[in-house]
């Protein structure tokens, strides 16, 4: 025969740490909006040619912003 529980056993799922899925998740999204965005630079200096020089210009100052502001960034955050 079977003996009976003494106690219940609660299964509980796993508990996510979702300060830790947050930044990957981040990343996975800025690259693959930074391959589209790339993607249609490339479409459009294939399919018009004359754009060519003002879109890596554009490119490149964009480029340097983003640089900067990253840079300044890690300057100001908080060490842990």
């Amino acid at each position: 025969m079977s003996q009976p529980h003494t106690h219940t056993e609660h299964h509980q799922p796993p508990t996510t740490n979702v300060s830790a899925t947050v930044p990957p998740l981040l990343a996975l999204t800025f690259v693959l909006l930074l391959l589209v965005i790339g993607g249609g630079l490339v479409y459009v200096t294939l399919t018009h040619p004359a754009v060519a020089v003002p879109l890596t210009v554009a490119t490149a100052g964009v480029a340097l912003v983003v640089t900067i502001a990253s840079a300044l960034l890690a300057l100001v955050a908080p060490r842990r």
